[in-house]
């Protein structure tokens, strides 16, 4: 590998301080906090959301004055600017600390599967207030003196990012689909009887699995069937439906998904990915600070020819559609042309289908907005969600591994600008969308700890920083009982992951 791209992947984006880098010290001075103010009163991390995190009290509301009572607190410990006593512990070492601190959330996490891959596990406490991570915490306190916290609902926002946050979530919270698509996947979970990894581990050792799998993939169907009912009945009849979010959340699937739905309805549908309209990979921008090709921006796709090919499609002209190779050459037209009828709707499934760039002074044509996105509830520990953000790393060094011949390093390396492009240019769409869909599946996350010892091999990291984020995730996927993909159904979303799907990609 080149050495310069190399260095630059290391010093240049991997210096700012990433989301996770300013939630986790966040999370434990928060927790001390809630130890001196209300000593053993419990609390959870419910989800995360751009910026922060979701938590409420077990049995208590918060009130006004408590959440005064915890910024102050908040904001002392930062002042004091204390070092925070960081230890990497075996497993049993781990389990005294918190049985010795009354965490039954983590004893029941590290009992409910005896591997022995529990190694690198990482105790961060501020005077003996301790949480559990998988990677060192990054103590930067002119950061976090920036946080926010407020009441929301019977809990509370805990925000290590404000700029993120007021990026991407409306003002009026209690409009946000986004939220209450957290909100339906939590009530779902909860009334499954998962809320954990250590749950998710139980239900597969008791043999539960194959029912869990049905059932999840049932809900799943439900909801993308009742999106399908909305677009039918909508009152300005949208022939255009722009399905877009971030990488790795599961568009073409969710796209042929819908495709299916739409059909049972009566309707006519053609699908149009926008990866078929990407330049050829000499026009690809550079990115200036990792030396890499960009191919998450909107300025890689040839906004031209997209907008022409639409125009001509719904005016009813026959159009030989582009089809893109992966052979750097840019897309070249199908032999045969489509043509649409008046009734056919358009499905158009890509990263950036909800930014107005795609259409901007080109495209004055009613449409449907959905966001796709795997918005995971499942927890690690009761004060560590599992991330959206590495949910969606993990699908997609399975895939790139898979069936894109990327090495996790090649994956790691371009998820800096995966993540940036992200925060710049998908994000602040989300809730233009008229209807988000979750396509995390409970279970998913243990099928992927059966890919990761073929895959996350840390010998082959091509730099230290590579390695320790291979390590991190292998530390989180070790957690969970493997689960054998046999019994996952062709039609799965999981599948355009993992192999085996019934549609075609």
């Amino acid at each position: 590998m080149d050495v310069t791209t190399d260095k630059k992947f290391r010093t240049s984006r991997t210096e700012r301080m990433s989301f996770r880098s300013m939630l986790e010290p966040l999370l434990v001075i928060f927790n001390k906090a809630v130890s001196d103010i209300f000593q053993n009163r419990e609390y959870y991390i419910a989800y995360s959301i751009p910026g922060g995190v979701y938590g409420y009290f077990k049995d208590y509301d918060l009130q006004p004055e408590d959440i005064r009572k915890l910024k102050n607190r908040i904001r002392d410990l930062i002042k004091e600017n204390l070092n925070f006593n960081q230890e990497i512990l075996p497993k049993e070492k781990v389990i005294r600390y918190f049985e010795l601190h009354n965490r039954p959330d983590i004893l029941e996490l590290l009992y409910s599967h005896s591997s022995e891959n529990h190694q690198g596990l990482h105790l961060a406490h501020l005077n003996g207030n301790g949480e559990l991570f998988f990677n060192h915490v990054v103590e930067n306190y002119e950061k976090l003196d920036k946080f926010q916290l407020f009441k929301f609902n019977k809990g509370f926002f805990l925000i290590a990012d404000p700029a993120f946050y007021e990026r991407v979530m409306p003002v009026r919270l209690e409009l946000s689909k986004y939220l209450k698509r957290f909100e339906e996947s939590e009530t779902s979970m909860k009334q499954l009887g998962i809320e954990s990894i250590a749950q998710l581990n139980e239900v597969i050792d008791n043999g539960e699995l194959p029912e869990f799998i049905k059932i999840s993939e049932a809900y799943q169907a439900k909801r993308i069937g009742r999106i399908a009912d909305n677009i039918v009945s909508h009152p300005l009849k949208p022939r255009l439906v722009f399905l877009a979010g971030p990488t790795s959340s599961g568009k073409t699937t969710s796209a042929n998904r819908l495709s299916i739905e739409l059909k049972v309805l009566g309707k006519k549908v053609l699908i149009m990915s926008l990866d078929n309209f990407y330049l050829p990979h000499s026009m690809i921008p550079f990115d200036k600070e990792t030396g890499l090709q960009n191919f998450e921006l909107i300025t890689a796709l040839d906004l031209t020819l997209f907008r022409k090919t639409i125009t001509r499609l719904l005016s009813g002209e026959s159009v030989k559609l582009p089809r893109y190779h992966f052979d750097g050459k840019g897309a070249t037209p199908e032999p045969q042309p489509t043509t649409i009828t008046p009734d056919t709707y358009i499905i158009v499934e890509g990263i950036h289908g909800l930014n107005p760039e795609l259409w901007k002074d080109a495209l004055d044509i009613e449409s449907y907005r959905l966001y796709v996105s795997a918005l995971n509830t499942l927890n690690i520990h009761d004060h560590l969600p599992l991330s959206t953000s590495d949910h969606r790393l993990i699908r997609r060094l399975v895939r790139d591994h898979l069936f894109r011949g990327y090495s996790f390093n090649e994956t790691i390396k371009r998820w800096p600008d995966v993540m940036e492009n992200e925060y710049h240019s998908i994000f602040p769409f989300q809730e233009s969308a008229h209807a988000i869909f979750n396509s995390s599946l409970i279970y998913e996350i243990a099928v992927f700890a059966h890919y990761a010892p073929g895959i996350l091999n840390d010998s082959f990291a091509e730099n230290e920083a590579i390695r320790e984020e291979v390590r991190r995730l292998n530390r989180i996927l070790n957690l969970l009982k493997p689960i054998n993909p046999k019994d996952i159904p062709p039609t799965s979303i999981l599948r355009e992951f993992i192999g085996g799907s019934s549609f075609t990609y």
